[in-house]
């Protein structure tokens, strides 16, 4: 008992590791080991096996049409130059004696993968009448076609079959041999002749040809032969038979002309071949304004590349308000091309006796001297939305309808600011028949429209002259009650000194 104790868990160990053992050997996958002299097939063929070597060795085989299947019906056959079976590559190196005797229908056989066939049988193409066409390397030995039912003759080769007459039957016909012919035609294996880029080498029999080019369909900036994997750009040339196209004079590929810069009439030189065309897109002006040409709704501009001079309409946009129950326009123009594309106004009337306009009116210099008075709150706004807050890098021109029954002389047009007020050089604009008063800024800020009751207070007709400029009497705007004022002032003050003196001079006495 203290025996069998003491060895139970080695014995048990010991089974343990054989069973473990036995189940991997068992998990190998089992790999059919194809003898000599087996058979195996893959599609029309059948292989025999010729040797199995183990290790690194050379598996060989020959091959045959498969009797499985019934001759009459193919008529195409190829002959692979290796076959794969259970894991191996087999080399065919063999065709076995009748392999495709009788194959009445075969038309075309391609054997252009059998580098490494050393041997055709017997008949092994007796009787194939309507075999034509014989695909083989380039290097191929011919002689192999020799007792094989082919006779070969350069490129072409001839086939001589039987066709059986009916004496067997007692009708006294006897057999008689026909021939029908067909051409080889020859697989090299080309590459790249090192010694000249324009054509490749076959690697077999060393034979040269020129490139078969044609336009890569994976890449249309180049074409590639088919016979070789050579590849290059195309070399471009106009086409003498489109103007707009060029075309490669080596596989002449075309396409139509492209990049270039183009002037200020869409005319470019095409980037590939360098042919003058013209561009799909219009001309390519840069404009500037002919300042002393800006009217009311159109001006001159001047091209910066080419000077062409021509009318243009003024960019604008425009805003429709209500004042005091009468609809007005305010405009904005932009003759100087300053803004944004797609910039929008955006101008409210302020409505009288609103907190409002109360504030602004609190904040406007000299409003007591203003017959006639609009407040409007303007700002722009670029295409996406965002606000255009402060100046802007060059000038824009408003207009401001003016109401019917304003006088059109006494006009101002003032920016509210929280110092001094700006007013503006202004100008009487006619469009359709409305006028409106005109004026230049780059302030975005409240405006109003005054009619002035008499002469204007103060300025100097500049945009940057404020209204409160001169010696005014911030009470009632009158320049000569505050000289009077100081006059007096100084009076007093001068008898008040001569007293003093007087009263002075009487103590000392």
């Amino acid at each position: 008992m203290v025996y069998s104790k003491v060895t139970a868990k080695p014995i048990k160990a010991l089974l343990s590791s054989l069973l473990a053992v036995l189940l991997i050997i068992m998990s190998v996958p089992f790999t059919a080991m194809a003898a000599v002299d087996d058979f195996f097939e893959q599609g029309s063929l059948m292989f025999l096996v010729t040797s199995e070597e183990s290790g690194s060795g050379d598996c060989t085989v020959m091959a045959a049409f498969n009797e499985n299947l019934d001759p009459e019906t193919i008529t195409e056959i190829k002959v692979p130059g290796t076959v794969k079976h259970d894991g191996k590559t087999y080399s065919v190196t063999a065709l076995t004696n009748s392999a495709f005797g009788s194959c009445t229908s075969l038309k075309s056989l391609d054997m252009s993968e059998c580098t490494g066939l050393v041997s055709i049988g017997m008949s092994a193409f007796v009787d194939c009448e309507k075999l034509s066409s014989i695909t083989i390397p380039c290097n191929f030995n011919k002689g192999l076609f020799r007792d094989t039912g082919i006779v070969t003759f350069g490129d072409s080769f001839r086939i001589e079959y039987v066709s059986l007459g009916n004496g067997d039957e007692g009708g006294g016909g006897s057999d008689v041999t026909e021939t029908s012919g067909g051409t080889f035609t020859y697989v090299h294996n080309w590459g790249k002749d090192s010694s000249n880029a324009a054509q490749h080498k076959c690697s077999r029999c060393n034979k040269a040809e020129a490139h078969n080019w044609v336009i890569n369909d994976k890449n249309y900036a180049e074409h590639k032969c088919t016979e070789c994997s050579a590849k290059e750009r195309h070399t471009w040339q106009p086409d003498a038979g489109n103007p707009k196209q060029h075309k490669c004079k080596i596989c002449e590929y075309a396409e139509a002309h492209y990049g270039g810069n183009a002037d200020c009439e869409g005319n470019a030189n095409c980037a590939a071949c360098g042919s003058a065309y013209k561009t799909y897109k219009p001309g390519r002006h840069s404009w500037t304004v002919m300042p002393e040409t800006i009217g009311a709704t159109s001006a001159e501009y001047e091209c910066n590349t080419c000077q062409k001079v021509e009318e243009q309409k003024i960019s604008s946009d425009a805003n429709t308000v209500d004042v005091e129950g009468k609809k007005l326009k305010v405009i904005l123009q932009d003759p100087y091309k300053v803004l944004p594309d797609g910039t929008q106004l955006s101008s409210k009337a302020v409505t009288p006796g609103s907190a409002r306009h109360n504030e602004l009116l609190g904040q406007m210099d000299n409003s007591d001297v203003a017959r006639n008075l609009a407040f409007f709150d303007i700002e722009l706004f670029k295409s996406d939305g965002k606000q255009i807050s402060g100046q802007i890098s060059g000038r824009v021109r408003i207009l401001l309808q003016i109401p019917d029954g304003w006088d059109k002389r006494d006009l101002e047009a003032v920016l509210i600011t929280d110092g001094d007020d700006i007013d503006f050089e202004e100008s009487i604009i006619t469009i359709d028949g409305t006028d409106y008063l005109g004026f230049w800024t780059n302030h975005f800020s409240p405006y109003a429209l005054v009619e002035v009751s008499g002469e204007k207070s103060g300025g100097n007709g500049s945009e940057s002259s404020g209204k409160n400029s001169g010696k005014t009497s911030p009470v009632t705007g009158n320049q000569d009650y505050a000289a009077i004022s100081a006059l007096t002032l100084a009076s007093v003050a001068a008898v008040f000194i001569i007293f003093i003196v007087i009263n002075r001079k009487r103590r000392i006495v």
